[in-house]
């Protein structure tokens, strides 16, 4: 048995380290690194979870290394997300030269991905069946509408939280969705996730303009033209639009060479009227026009409109007798009175407006929920006072401006939505990082060296992000 250990200055100032038995056999492998299945130890609590670790390949391409880097960076603990726990470097010496290795580590998924479901698979790799895997197979051959119900919502629930952190996803297709054994939908890869409001040194590898990434099937036009500035959360609506009609029909609505369905992506509508069930062709319509604009504006509107539909599930003959006396004794009924029948469509209709209200608010505290634990995360960071803390306070005061407009908008409140205190601790903090900076940036004015001069611009533009961040109360 070799041990190894693996602990980044993150891990050690939160007393945590991971460690793998080398000499078992890999879970996995792939074109970057090998997956191995490792243990997170807690020195502090004694608390232990399995992880999965990958050791990626040596001499791999700069932007395979940055793009493992950024997926490990976003750390969200979601139901319908991969959680990410963390990016280890370390280094050997290989004929006197020293040589780096770099570790993603993220959490252990037993499962099989939403590609096998559509191969007739509900086996992983080691040929153990998945339960959940086996219901959800079972559901899409006898009734696709409700099994493309059922996997949108959980998608959308996974990007709701992807987007609230302030990432899009970019790369949406079944090989990067999982079905795990512990009943969840869970959408993997961040690798080529980019941060809508900025482009940072690691997005600049990730991203390069007129260039296409991710899968053609599943691209707006925006991500098939490589248009950077207009990609954003309606660039991955789109991608599940077209998840949901592959769940429908078996298939996608554009095939060809890569380039002939990039060009449709662009030109050419979507063949929706291939979608029987009038209320899913709309939302499909809606969430994959060419024009980004006329889209769902967030994951949690499409999520209330396709909740809000009662899709009819495929029942067994004998159900359906059942439901054809029924329906003749109900339309004898209808007939007796028509008072019945104002009765019933009142009803009917305010259970309707009943149902897309308490979506609309689950959504809602939902947004708030995942808000204010990403603010808390960042104002931690900022707490430390590293260095570029201020920016990490700046982001977790937006997260909570999140949760304070998804807040204003719910009728009644909730008393665990209480969280002025940490808010005002945030605000007090940003308070002094301001007054700070400006002193800094007042001595370091006073210096006529061109490079301090620059520096002291640079500060300045932090004061102005949190100047900008406090006039928002």
């Amino acid at each position: 048995m070799a041990i190894i250990k693996l602990q980044g200055e993150s891990e050690k100032r939160r007393g945590l380290f991971y460690e793998v038995d080398s000499d078992m056999e890999p879970i996995g492998e792939g074109g970057t690194g090998k997956v191995y299945e490792g243990r997170c130890i807690n020195t502090k609590t004694g608390e232990t979870r399995p992880v999965a670790i990958k050791f990626m390949f040596a001499d791999l391409p700069e932007q395979i290394v940055e793009r493992a880097r950024r997926e490990s960076s976003i750390q969200l603990r979601n139901d319908n997300l991969v959680e990410m726990l963390g990016f280890i470097e370390t280094e050997s010496y290989v004929n006197n030269t020293i040589q780096k290795h770099y570790h993603v580590v993220s959490e252990l998924l037993h499962g099989v991905s939403l590609t096998d479901i559509f191969d007739g698979k509900c086996t992983d790799a080691k040929g153990r069946e998945i339960p959940y895997a086996k219901k959800l197979l079972n559901i899409y051959s006898k009734d696709p509408d409700h099994f493309a119900k059922i996997i949108t919502i959980n998608v959308l629930s996974g990007l709701m939280a992807l987007h609230d952190a302030g990432y899009i996803h970019r790369d949406i297709d079944p090989s990067n969705i999982m079905i795990t054994d512990d009943n969840h939908i869970k959408l993997i890869d961040f690798g080529i996730c980019k941060q809508m409001d900025k482009l940072t040194t690691h997005d600049k590898v990730q991203t390069v303009a007129g260039v296409f990434m991710g899968k053609p099937e599943y691209a707006s036009p925006e991500l098939a033209l490589g248009d950077i500035k207009h990609q954003n959360q309606t660039s991955d609506i789109y991608a599940v639009g077209i998840l949901m009609y592959q769940c429908m029909l078996g298939h996608v609505p554009f095939e060809g060479t890569r380039y002939e369905i990039l060009d449709k992506q662009v030109k050419v509508k979507l063949p929706a009227k291939n979608i029987k069930n009038v209320r899913l062709r709309r939302i499909v319509e809606k969430a994959c026009d060419k024009k980004q604009e006329l889209r769902y504006q967030t994951s949690a509107e499409m999520r209330v409109d396709l909740e809000s539909l009662d899709i009819k599930r495929v029942m067994d003959p004998r159900k359906k007798r059942m439901l054809a006396i029924a329906a003749v004794c109900a339309i004898l009924v209808i007939f007796g009175g028509l008072g019945s029948v104002y009765w019933y469509s009142s009803h009917k209709e305010a259970e309707h407006k009943a149902l897309v209200e308490k979506n609309t608010r689950d959504s809602l505290v939902l947004i708030v929920k995942t808000s204010v634990k990403q603010a808390e995360d960042y104002a931690n960071k900022g707490y430390m006072h590293d260095e570029g803390y201020d920016k990490y306070l700046v982001e977790a005061k937006r997260c909570y401006d999140k949760a304070d407009e998804a807040v204003g908008k719910l009728e009644t409140k909730d008393a665990s939505f209480d969280y002025s205190q940490k808010k005002q601790k945030l605000v007090d903090a940003l308070v002094s990082a301001r007054d700070e900076l400006s002193v800094k940036a007042d001595v370091l004015q006073s210096d006529s060296d061109p490079i301090v001069v620059e520096e002291s611009k640079l500060i300045r533009k932090r004061i102005e992000e949190i100047e900008k961040v406090l006039q928002n109360k």
